[in-house]
């Protein structure tokens, strides 16, 4: 079993890493910030970076240039006592379908079996949306919190809350 730290398991809580990269274009080196696990009831803004799709971008220091970060990663909903590991999406095509989603599943499940936990694993975003977010409605409905975020002057992320949780119900 885990360590318990307060209400939840160290297991639990969100953290990040440093990730190496390379621009293409400029062949600048640079280290951004990713996730490796976002727990949504301790880090809402992890759900709604999620959703707005901006989690796992980068730009280059040097040239600018947006590189998307390929990074497996998970994320625990307590609300629905459920942990995702996020893979890579070309992973499904590349790797065989229905039967690396098998694969990855069994020994996620081995990894997390120690835990009171449902698991599950999306290859990608967009399936990690499709499946357990709600769908192109949450998208919807955090893309129009991002544009009232940025007509009224807020922060990044200020309108997470109980409108985030209503979308996706």
């Amino acid at each position: 079993m885990t360590e318990q730290t307060g209400t939840t398991t160290s297991r639990f809580q969100t953290r990040y890493t440093e990730v190496e990269l390379f621009c293409r274009k400029c062949h600048a080196k640079w280290s951004p910030v990713v996730a490796n696990f976002i727990n949504f009831g301790t880090d809402p803004k992890g759900r709604e970076g999620i959703l707005r799709k901006t989690i796992h971008h980068g730009f280059c220091p040097v040239c600018k240039t947006h590189v998307d970060i390929d990074h497996v990663f998970a994320v625990y909903d307590p609300d629905e006592n459920l942990v995702v590991q996020v893979r890579l999406p070309w992973e499904f095509r590349a790797g065989g379908g229905e039967e690396m989603y098998w694969t990855r599943l069994e020994q996620f499940i081995l990894d997390w079996a120690d835990e009171d936990v449902r698991v599950d694993v999306a290859f990608g975003i967009a399936d990690l949306i499709e499946k357990h977010l709600g769908g192109q409605a949450a998208v919807d409905a955090a893309l129009e919190r991002s544009a009232q975020e940025r007509e009224e002057g807020l922060a990044a992320g200020s309108l997470v809350g109980d409108a985030q949780r209503s979308s996706t119900a």
